[in-house]
């Protein structure tokens, strides 16, 4: 597969890996807390409000996934290892990864500039719900990257 297919390949199944990530977490947020919804954290962090937040942050994590989609593609392509299953343990190594970076900005550096005092404190519960959502990015992407490269 050339690069570009691959970059291509990336981009979609980012896309579908951060719609996986979202489903997770608006699930945890409905039934948890309110305060974890990521696509509302996400979007009044650069709006300022709860208006509309949902919308903002919803197209920068799609952005986010379609761009970290087509990274981890690259790297795995790299390695020779976007095939079933290896793809799917890699995107989830590389959410893992991914995701203890991404925790400790939400809980050390965003929460503590965020704009609404509700979502100024983030707990070491909610760092981990962003990393588990982050490893069902990569696993999810990882997954249909792999398929669609078998059947191809």
């Amino acid at each position: 597969m050339d690069l570009i297919n691959i970059i291509l390949l990336g981009c979609a199944c980012g896309l579908v890996g951060a719609f996986a990530m979202n489903l997770f977490m608006r699930k945890v947020s409905s039934a948890y807390s309110k305060r974890v919804d990521m696509l509302v954290a996400l979007g009044s962090y650069f709006t300022g409000t709860v208006d509309n937040a949902s919308v903002v942050g919803t197209w920068i994590h799609g952005l986010a996934g379609i761009f970290f989609g087509a990274v981890y593609f690259l790297i795995m392509n790299t390695m020779n290892a976007l095939v079933f299953p290896y793809a799917i343990f890699l995107g989830m190594g590389f959410g893992f990864f991914h995701g203890l970076i991404m925790s400790y900005c939400l809980m050390f550096i965003a929460s503590e500039r965020h704009p609404i005092d509700a979502y100024r404190k983030a707990t070491l519960e909610e760092g981990l719900l962003h990393l588990v959502g982050h490893v069902i990015f990569g696993g999810v992407a990882g997954l249909m990257g792999s398929l669609i490269v078998l059947g191809a």
